[in-house]
């Protein structure tokens, strides 16, 4: 992804309690409340934890296909229809086979709200990245809400992506990255699908222990402000921050498609000065930086503004 921060508040607790959970050091432990959706945080992170001993999951590589399989199989249990889709990719590494996968829960209205992610990592030569937080924790966050929506719903059809070949082998461009989601996009408008997309959510990097998501600049208002006020509702706003940032991620082809599209990202990854720059596309992005209560928070913000969205869609308002 490549990212300019507009506004950005450094906000560092040394030690003590703060609202909502404990500062042990950098990290946050715990929030305030209790699960509000059937959405389960720790479920997730018991999936993360699957998912970080794969190891480095490059797009093409044995462990991300052993990562595809686990998708399938939780999209299986869940009951949910697969969509697979396929293609070759050109890469600066070279050809790369990469799939995207979808579970389709099944609505009782024409139209389709996707809620997308990436699910493999960077490539790195010189390190092993496992990407706890940058990949894994979305991946997983996902595959328990495809438990929680379950095979069929009332009202829009959902579709989970799962986003092959998000990242940049090389360097950030308008070619080298977000290969999945640009593939995707491309077949829908061959297929005319893309006319049933109503609106796009994109999760990225949303398990930091220190959980702070910045309102995207370029979504729009009206999606912002529904979910934003869907976390004020539910007791976790302070967890949805009042500044922007801007950001490329698998959302900008469904947006240049003409789709509302949004992006929940923490890209403010971990707690104090210098904390991103030493977490992200880091050997530290691991486990013990990721929490199930960052995850918990947005399982519940995303599993209650779903009739929102569709309601402004409904209305009108969500164009």
């Amino acid at each position: 992804m490549r990212v300019s921060l507009v506004s950005v508040l450094i906000v560092m607790v040394l030690g003590g309690c703060s609202e909502g959970g404990l500062a042990i050091g950098p990290y946050y432990i715990g929030f305030a409340g209790s699960s509000v959706s059937p959405f389960n945080g720790e479920f997730a992170y018991s999936h993360l934890e699957d998912i970080v001993a794969l190891g480095p999951r490059v797009s093409g590589s044995e462990a991300h296909g052993k990562m595809q399989g686990k998708i399938r199989s939780v999209l299986t249990e869940s009951g949910l229809e697969i969509r697979e889709h396929k293609f070759e990719a050109s890469t600066p590494l070279g050809l790369k086979p990469m799939t995207n996968i979808i579970g389709i829960v099944k609505g009782t209205k024409d139209g389709v709200i996707v809620i997308g992610n990436h699910y493999d990592t960077k490539y790195f030569p010189d390190f092993p990245f496992v990407g706890a937080n940058d990949g894994g924790s979305t991946t997983a966050w996902m595959m328990e809400m495809a438990r929680v929506l379950g095979p069929t719903r009332e009202g829009y059809s959902i579709w989970l992506c799962w986003f092959d070949g998000e990242e940049a082998f090389e360097e950030w461009s308008a070619v080298d990255g977000l290969y999945g989601s640009r593939e995707l996009v491309k077949e829908l408008k061959e297929t005319g699908e893309i006319d049933s997309i109503k609106v796009m959510i994109n999760v990225d990097m949303i398990g930091d222990c220190d959980l702070g998501i910045q309102r995207e600049q370029g979504a729009p208002p009206w999606l912002t402000n529904i979910i934003w006020y869907k976390a004020k509702e539910l007791d976790v706003g302070k967890h949805f921050l009042p500044h922007t940032i801007s950001i490329e991620d698998d959302h900008i082809p469904f947006r240049k498609a003409g789709i509302p599209a949004i992006n929940l990202i923490d890209f403010r990854y971990g707690s104090g000065p210098g904390a991103h720059d030493r977490n992200w596309h880091t050997a530290n992005d691991t486990l013990e930086r990721v929490c199930a209560d960052s995850l918990q928070v947005v399982g519940d913000v995303v599993y209650h503004v779903l009739d929102d969205v569709e309601a402004a869609v409904e209305s009108g308002e969500g164009r």
